[in-house]
């Protein structure tokens, strides 16, 4: 009788966790190298201006434009729900784990990688398929000092910058309906929010505001640079880091809400 030449384990199993290893191996490095040029070279206070007032002016408005719906959403929910227990004035007051907690600094960093994330990385790519990047190290210049760091800083301070006017976006949208559409004094409105919120909610939200921000800045500068085959590679490299940005972002929402929240151990 044949042996059956099948083997018992296929190769291609196993490439996606070779790929994935790769690819994480690529990402420590690149981090190593900015970490680095951090140490070398610091980058100039105009370059990291100029790039937040990019990455505020870039993401504000869908910042807003999502948010107060959101917000309207919320308030609709909750207010809906607690009057089903006799307590439709209390409304408000969910939406402060809903807001501050969850959909402001998720909003900021979710439409953040679609809008500035996008443009951060679709800037780096066109320079890296027209070998700008190589010449800038035959000059003896670092582009991650002069374009990436500043690139990266000011997505971190202006997702930070944008997570306070989401948040306030989406209270100001719960306002609208509870208030204005649902009859509700702003008194009331004012009352239930001070039920649930604490000065921790603010802290947090910042906190997080900041690690959207590293999350995009640092997947945009990363798929960027790795952008080859011109103008249909750039493309390709916006998708990637759009696509990786958004698990990340969920995910590490939901490991600091279980590290701050979701315990009972003092943080």
């Amino acid at each position: 009788m044949e042996r059956s030449s099948t083997p018992l384990l296929d190769r291609d199993l196993f490439r996606p966790v070779a790929g994935f290893i790769d690819v994480v191996a690529d990402v420590v490095g690149f981090l190593q190298g900015l970490f680095t040029s951090l140490r070398i070279a610091r980058p100039r206070f105009t370059d990291v201006l100029a790039a937040t007032k990019d990455v505020v002016r870039t993401g504000f408005r869908p910042v807003i434009l999502v948010s107060f719906p959101f917000g309207m959403s919320f308030g609709l929910f909750f207010e809906s729900l607690l009057g089903l227990l006799g307590m439709r004035s209390l409304g408000s007051a969910a939406l402060v784990p809903a807001v501050i907690r969850e959909e402001g600094p998720l909003v900021a960093g979710a439409v953040g990688a679609a809008t500035f994330g996008a443009a951060i990385c679709a800037d780096i790519g066109s320079r890296k398929v027209r070998d700008e990047l190589d010449a800038m190290m035959m000059m003896a210049v670092d582009p991650r000092a002069r374009l990436y760091t500043p690139r990266i800083l000011g997505a971190i301070i202006g997702c930070l910058i944008l997570s306070v006017f989401s948040t306030m976006a989406g209270l100001s949208g719960g306002w609208f309906l509870i208030v204005l559409l649902r009859d509700t004094s702003s008194g009331q409105f004012l009352m239930g929010i001070e039920i649930l919120m604490e000065p921790s909610d603010v802290y947090w939200l910042l906190v997080k505001g900041l690690a959207m921000g590293m999350i995009v800045g640092i997947s945009a500068c990363y798929c960027g640079s790795r952008a080859e085959g011109g103008p249909a590679g750039v493309a390709a490299a916006v998708r990637r880091s759009i696509l990786a940005s958004f698990p990340i972002i969920v995910f590490s929402s939901f490991v600091v809400n279980q590290l701050v929240w979701g315990s009972s151990a003092p943080i």
